[in-house]
């Protein structure tokens, strides 16, 4: 077995303008701001962001000029042609907090990308046997990256319809 890992850390993110994406974060996700530092002391801006009280569960690199005259996409996440970020994934406790996390984004005028709908079969059409049988929904922040909020992963005991070959 490897290292022993609990949960993500933190995500680090690639963004085109770091006062756009910092007001995004805190008005959509309700991140608080740890910190923010740029030239002369660093050669570009970066921001620390947190959820709670650890220091950082997001950090906001802005792209180098260069990056930016290249031409660096900034569509959807899922439908990039290059590696990159696919998506980030918040949880949230409870249906009744993801159902506010829902309306929050909705009425700060974000347009869904995806869902909401259950990962699963009991989902509908939308699901897969292979679904961990949570409840999400998918949004983008300013540059395309693909933001997830769910509730109610399922967690794997052994072999099932969702995890038939499971590392136990």
């Amino acid at each position: 077995m490897g290292i022993r890992l609990d949960r993500v850390g933190h995500v680090g993110i690639h963004v085109s303008d770091v006062d756009r994406s910092l007001a995004f974060y805190r008005k959509v996700l309700g991140l608080k701001l740890t910190g923010r530092w740029g030239p002369p002391d660093i050669g570009r801006p970066i921001c620390f962001m947190r959820i709670g009280d650890k220091h950082h569960d997001i950090v906001l690199f802005e792209l180098p000029e260069d990056a930016r005259k290249a031409g660096v996409a900034v569509t959807d996440s899922a439908r990039r042609r290059a590696p990159g970020l696919d998506h980030i994934a918040l949880e949230v406790d409870s249906r009744e907090d993801w159902l506010l996390a829902l309306d929050h984004v909705r009425s700060c005028g974000v347009e869904l990308v995806m869902g909401p709908y259950v990962h699963a079969p009991e989902g509908g059409d939308k699901g897969f046997v292979g679904g961990s049988g949570s409840h999400a929904f998918y949004f983008l922040d300013p540059d395309g990256n693909r933001i997830e909020i769910y509730c109610w992963m399922m967690t794997v005991k052994g072999p099932s319809t969702a995890a038939p070959h499971p590392d136990l």
